[in-house]
């Protein structure tokens, strides 16, 4: 029997094939024949469509989902889970099981059911190697519901596990750590925890080995050739004495730290010969390179050490660094010529793994995902990201990660992954890089590394084979900046000649608009914030 994890804690599916069907997310699951693709949509729920038919769904909606020939702009692209034969088999009765408790939005439904199965757990899908796709949480004062709902955004996105950025031992990181497992396991989704050792946090990981122990037998941790994955954000300065005492305590696991400030040589693992990779946290040039395209020289230093030492190799992916917060955390490493060239980059070197750096790190103004107000509630960060939703790259990441896991080495083949003709996102600044903003309300004026910052639109843009004939116009204020002609699969831009007003990104075939988009906050001359987030908007 192979069960179908539920996403609302409604009964779970159970049949001889790995599909099922639900018409209702409260709905009782019927077994679908192999002739079916199965789809998860609305809360992590199961729905199942004929073969040439996409799966779609409403955030938040009633039902599971619905089958298209194309997914409109108003709905959401559903995860394909599994691929029908096209040859249709009997149809057998569900068999089912006990449900959890699951607390959704404001709703916590309960249903128990007679169990015919005689497995005494649900089954879970387990990562081995392959290629996976992470994505870096930062742990902070998160609700159920919004923890919920940041997994099964993530596996919309095709992301295999969060990267848990633990940094102390509280109660509120406690609960947020709890609910994010527990929703994991209901919604068949994968964690790990990336202990946090910079200055002022854990100097040795045999400080978190108890609460590590804690986890890691847990369905939902993730394991690599079915070792648990542990990483880091720092920790240089450990010695492999210490390492060692930790690996000898927690057993068997893959230690993958990020040592943001070492220098990558071809004998990292010579001289750290504990670990079982590495991993590049820095994913920006440095303030000191200047405005170039971002580098691979650290990618590519690691990348060969790691197979020379038979080891292994993560790589990052972020679109920008920008913090602002008071005088000794005001920098920004540059964004420009960045996410852009990095995809291609990433596929190109075809790494171990990937991690999105970050899911919800407002701080840093590098998420890539959903920023509750309940973690940054209190401090000067919404100050710099309230209005900048930077969810418009969700309009490329799938087709991204979609090509990852094909192994492709390099953006050809990038396509919409919502039926559309064209697919994509534009970011840039909201001030002039000569704005007059210093001293700002916040008494700290520009950050550090803005003078590599440059008066840019830059986006990516996917065209559906087969498409000709498309243009994208970007506009800003009363000014066009440029036009070029796309052509099928991956486009990337770059305009320069930013100016005051709204800026606007059209793509036409002809007269007729294909997709098109204006970022809500227009550009300005003068603020009274340094604010060099970037505005992020997507288009459809």
């Amino acid at each position: 029997m192979y069960c179908q994890a539920t996403g609302n804690g409604e009964v779970y599916a159970c049949c001889p094939s790995t599909s099922n069907c639900r018409g209702s997310v409260e709905g009782n699951p019927v077994c679908a024949d192999s002739a079916w693709s199965l789809w998860k949509g609305s809360y992590g729920n199961g729905f199942c469509c004929e073969i040439g038919l996409l799966g779609a769904f409403v955030n938040g909606g009633s039902v599971a989902g619905t089958c298209v020939t194309s997914v409109p702009a108003t709905m959401s692209t559903a995860v394909l889970v599994t691929t029908g034969t096209a040859t249709a088999t009997t149809t057998v009765k569900t068999t089912s099981m006990t449900s959890t408790s699951l607390t959704v939005a404001t709703v916590t439904t309960t249903s128990t059911v007679k169990s015919t199965s005689t497995s005494s757990s649900i089954s879970q899908p387990t990562t081995t190697t392959g290629k996976p796709a992470f994505a870096h949480y930062m742990i902070g004062t998160i609700t159920n519901d919004h923890c919920h709902q940041d997994i099964v955004d993530a596996q919309g996105l095709g992301i295999d596990a969060f990267a848990l950025n633990f940094d102390q031992f509280a109660s509120w990181s406690n609960t947020t750590v709890d609910n994010l497992f527990n929703n994991a396991e209901a919604l068949g989704f994968k964690l790990f925890f990336s202990f946090d050792m910079s200055t002022g946090y854990f100097n040795d990981p045999n400080q978190y080995a108890s609460y590590l122990m804690q986890y890691i037998s847990r369905s939902s941790y993730y394991t690599y050739d079915e070792k648990p994955l542990v990483t880091t954000f720092g920790g240089g300065s450990v010695s492999t004495s210490q390492w060692n005492q930790f690996k000898s305590t927690v057993g068997s696991i893959v230690l993958i730290p990020a040592f943001y400030q070492t220098t990558p040589s071809s004998s990292f693992f010579s001289n750290n010969p504990a670990l079982d990779g590495a991993f590049n946290w820095n994913s920006w040039a440095s303030e000191g390179q200047g405005k170039i395209v971002v580098p691979t020289t650290d990618d590519e230093t690691y990348l060969q050490a790691a197979k020379s030492a038979g080891k292994l190799f993560i790589m990052g992916i972020s679109p920008l660094q920008f913090k602002h917060i008071d005088s000794g955390q005001n920098w920004y490493l540059r964004g420009e010529a960045n996410l852009e060239y990095r995809l291609g980059q990433a596929l190109s070197l075809q790494p171990d793994m990937l991690e999105l750096q970050t899911w919800n790190d407002a701080g840093e103004s590098h998420y890539m995902g959903n920023i509750w107000p309940e973690p940054i509630s209190g401090s000067v960060i919404p100050d710099y990201t309230d209005g900048y939703d930077h969810t418009g790259y969700w309009q490329v990441l799938p087709s991204f990660i979609q090509a990852w896991k094909r192994g492709d080495t390099g953006t050809a083949d990038m396509v919409p992954t919502n039926g559309a003709a064209a697919q994509g996102v534009f970011w840039h600044h909201t001030q002039l890089v000569s704005a007059s903003c210093a001293p700002d309300q916040l008494g700290i004026g520009e950050p550090s590394g803005y003078q590599n910052a440059e008066d840019l639109v830059s986006g990516v843009i996917l065209v559906a084979k087969g498409q000709t004939g498309l243009i994208v116009t970007v506009t800003s204020g009363a000014s066009t900046l440029g036009q070029a002609t796309l052509a099928e699969g991956f486009n990337k831009f770059s305009f320069s000649g930013l100016t005051t007003g709204a800026v606007s990104v059209r793509v036409a075939q002809g007269s007729s608009t294909v997709i098109s988009g204006t970022g809500p906050i227009s550009v300005s001359s003068s603020t009274s914030l340094c604010n060099f987030n970037f505005q992020v908007v997507g288009l459809a």
